[in-house]
């Protein structure tokens, strides 16, 4: 026998044993692990009880879970929801800012300017319908979904962000943590992110603590209270309510800021671009009070750098419009009937106050 023949006799026998062995060997084996089809359990949030405030509002098609909520939480934080993956919606609603924007206008990754100001989010489980300043949408799912398709926000289709969280394997398991499918749709995305955003729950500003008797406000700020509540400041007509400071049916207002002759000299039409009811030209939602401290600029348009401002700009009274509010025009006219005077006629002090006591409404700890 050669060496040659000798050689490969031996290497036919060393690759039969090691093609045997391997066959044999289980640890070679591939296992594929069925996925887990048991519905996973979640945890069920249990909202605070807070004295004054009314029962937080549920809702059967949307119930909050610990799940849920974490995910909706790395949703709004998470500028994957972007065209260009570089914005997220708390690029524009920042928590230092009770998730509003300092800026007038927020820019869209387009860098094109928003047509308002960013409203703040905070209470809006309290909330029952119509969001954004012209109550354009009606539940608040619909309103986490509107800036992630709009041109001049985050302009991406929610079919596009469903097929980027579909190949995204940390969303796919908290998606199923949180509605038992690997299935990544539109109506759960928004449905998360509602979730977290109704655990946005401000209740511990000085007022609250305050109300519940766990502390006290300056002689100052007390009486800015009572100037508040009454006709003095007239502010108590359109808010109301602990838990917002708005009034409880009372949504749109045009609260005189602007002179018009016609409705359709409005610079912006408001709630009535959406409605096209002439009597809603002008109009616009009324804001939260709460966390003003941290919320400027102020109004729709931004007007308003400083609470200042907005105390004297009622104070000088409502300007005339075909939809302003007419509680105003009654107070105001029969303030001229009494005093010769259209606007509240706050002295400094009585401004001072009133300020000092808006300020109590600002919670240090939601911002944190």
């Amino acid at each position: 026998m050669t060496r040659k023949t000798y050689i490969s006799i031996l290497f036919f026998f060393v690759c039969f044993a090691l093609i045997f062995s391997c066959k044999k060997d289980p640890v070679n084996k591939v296992v594929v692990t069925p996925p887990d089809d048991s519905i996973p359990e979640t945890t069920a949030f249990i909202p605070p009880v807070i004295k004054d405030f009314r029962a937080f509002p549920t809702d059967p098609a949307n119930q909050m879970t610990v799940q849920g909520i974490a995910l909706g939480r790395k949703l709004f934080f998470d500028p994957i929801l972007s065209g260009d993956s570089s914005l997220s919606c708390a690029g524009c609603h920042k928590q230092e800012n009770s998730f509003s924007d300092p800026r007038s206008r927020s820019i869209g990754i387009d860098h094109l300017p928003g047509k308002r100001n960013a409203m703040a989010l905070v209470n809006l489980a309290w909330y029952q319908n119509k969001f954004f300043w012209d109550g354009r949408v009606n539940t608040l799912r619909e309103q986490a979904a509107t800036p992630i398709e709009a041109a001049d926000e985050m302009h991406l289709p929610l079919a596009v962000a469903e097929q980027r969280l579909q190949n995204h394997l940390e969303y796919v398991n908290m998606f199923w943590k949180a509605f038992g499918t690997r299935t990544i749709t539109k109506d759960l995305i928004t449905k998360a992110i509602e979730q977290f955003e109704r655990t946005l729950i401000s209740f511990n500003a000085p007022y609250d603590k305050y109300n519940r008797g766990e502390g006290s406000l300056s002689a100052s700020e007390l009486r800015g209270l009572v100037i508040f509540n009454t006709e003095k400041g007239d502010c108590f007509h359109c808010h109301t309510t602990p838990e917002l400071f708005v009034h409880p049916s009372k949504i749109f207002s045009n609260n005189g800021m602007d002179a018009a002759t016609t409705i359709y000299d409005f610079t912006d039409a408001g709630v009535g671009a959406i409605t096209h009811d002439t009597s809603d030209y002008g109009k616009f939602k009324i804001p939260t009070l709460r966390n003003l401290a941290y919320t400027a600029p102020y109004m729709h348009d931004a007007r308003f750098a400083t609470l200042d401002e907005v105390i004297d700009s009622y104070n000088l009274g409502p300007k005339i419009s075909p939809t302003v509010d007419p509680i105003l025009i009654e107070k105001a006219q029969t303030r001229l009937q009494r005093t010769g005077i259209w606007g509240l006629n706050l002295s400094q002090q009585d401004h001072d106050d009133l300020k000092a006591f808006l300020l109590t409404l600002s919670d240090p700890d939601f911002v944190h």
